[in-house]
């Protein structure tokens, strides 16, 4: 009975003051909306890949050392792609427009397990500058290799390209947007919770009962002035019908 009381005042609760909750929520959303509008800045991602292998002729084939080599040598191809040499020569290809520091921070190299495939990633707040750094990155890393390695194996297998219509990866809008929701939940929530707490009005009969620990006998309706004059009006007619 007590657990059936309390989510009955709780759900009575949460009914009166709903208009908080509404009123948090849209001033949350609104707000973050502004902050994606005006404040936050977009960031670009663009990617190319390639390719770690070994020229094959025609008469030969492929021994599972050579690949084995090759998965090997992935993580240290990696490596070359973010030295500071490769980037210095990137940045000298740009016009030093990015600082080495700069593009080490913007660009990233990834590659899944067993793969001989190297995935460069450059993020950025200028959608045509990532796309010029991803490929001169890649093909400053395919004209450098053969003289560090002594090894001819890397072959580009995408370039990265621009389109007028490249989407911001950064900031998430949907989430954010989600986020500012749920926080708008939890602060009118505990709004209502304090404003409830401090509320030392008494409003139901069981408020009676507990405050002053007296049985209620009656309960009087509450009387509108409309429901008096109407009750007058119909007083003063039976008055004249006599």
């Amino acid at each position: 009975m007590e657990d059936n009381l309390n989510v009955k005042q709780l759900r009575n609760l949460v009914k009166k003051n709903k208009w908080i909750l509404l009123a948090c929520v849209s001033i949350s959303t609104l707000l973050m909306l502004m902050y994606l509008s005006f404040f936050s800045t977009p960031i670009y991602r663009s990617s190319t890949e390639v390719l770690i292998n070994q020229s094959v002729s025609e008469n030969s084939q492929v021994k599972s050392q050579d690949v084995q080599a090759n998965l090997q040598l992935v993580n240290t191809y990696a490596s070359i792609l973010k030295s500071p040499g490769l980037l210095n020569g990137v940045a000298q290809k740009i016009n030093h427009k990015y600082s080495v520091k700069e593009l080490s921070e913007m660009v990233d190299v990834s590659s899944t397990s067993d793969s001989q495939v190297i995935t460069i990633s450059v993020e950025g707040e200028n959608a045509k500058d990532i796309v010029k750094i991803a490929n001169d990155v890649v093909q400053t890393f395919r004209n450098e290799i053969p003289k560090i390695m002594k090894v001819d194996n890397v072959y580009i297998l995408s370039k990265a390209t621009f389109s007028d219509n490249m989407s911001p990866v950064k900031p998430s809008k949907g989430l954010l947007i989600m986020v500012s929701v749920v926080l708008g939940t939890v602060v009118g929530i505990i709004i209502m919770f304090f404003r409830h707490l401090f509320d030392n009005s008494i409003k139901t009969a069981e408020d009676v009962e507990l405050l002053l620990n007296l049985p209620v006998l009656t309960i009087i309706s509450e009387i509108k002035e409309e429901s008096l004059i109407t009750q007058n009006q119909r007083s003063n007619n039976r008055r004249k019908r006599g």
